[in-house]
């Protein structure tokens, strides 16, 4: 008889970053690989939970504050610390490489209620020639009373956040922020990576 099954525990990875840095004093585990570290937390495998996605969020916010980082989306979780050392291992250029473009920087967030009429690519356009990003994204998403609404991610240096807000508030705009900068990461990171598969039998153990 099979007695209470015991959920599994996955490694939750927060965010990647340079060796070294301050975000090592953080209340986190750090598994590393040459000059990079990954920034993870044993936790059981449950449903994603209103509270733990705070809290992923608090803890990227106030890395960001304190480093580089490369944040990682809630979910984001494997099943053992080899396999996080094997993400490292072999993106280790394209990670450093990306850690170098976005040293420094952070990412303002933007949202627009759109006019029927109105263009949003051309809105986009236009915030963009006012605030100047050094890199932007945007997305057209419906909001819960059917408006159309633009988001835009804005790339801003981080010692640029209060001119950058300036001027948005000149045009009747407003953003939040600064966020660490996940939409500008590499697509191989911007996709919550699934644990591993545990040994079936690892699932089912008598209580």
């Amino acid at each position: 008889r099979w007695g209470r099954i015991r959920p599994l525990a996955v490694l939750t990875c927060y965010f990647i970053a340079r060796s070294g840095s301050a975000v090592e004093a953080m209340p986190l585990s750090f598994v590393r690989h040459g000059t990079l570290v990954a920034a993870v937390r044993r936790l059981e495998a449950s449903r994603p939970t209103p509270e733990r996605m705070l809290e992923h969020n608090a803890v990227l916010v106030t890395a960001s504050q304190r480093a580089t980082v490369l944040p990682l989306r809630f979910g984001t979780a494997f099943h053992s610390e080899a396999a996080v050392t094997q993400l490292l291992a072999a993106r280790a250029g394209e990670l450093a490489a990306t850690l170098d473009r976005l040293d420094g920087k952070a990412e303002m967030t933007v949202r627009v209620k759109l006019e029927p009429d109105q263009n949003a690519a051309g809105c986009a356009d236009e915030i963009g020639r006012v605030t100047r990003p050094l890199d932007s994204r945007s997305e057209v998403r419906t909001d819960r009373f059917g408006h159309s609404v633009l988001e835009l991610a804005h790339l801003v240096s981080r010692d640029q956040v209060g001119e950058y807000r300036r001027l948005l508030e000149e045009h009747g705009l407003e953003a939040t922020g600064p966020w660490p900068p996940l939409h500008f990461l590499p697509q191989f990171l911007r996709m919550p990576a699934r644990a591993e598969r545990a040994p079936r039998a690892a699932a089912h153990r008598a209580g």
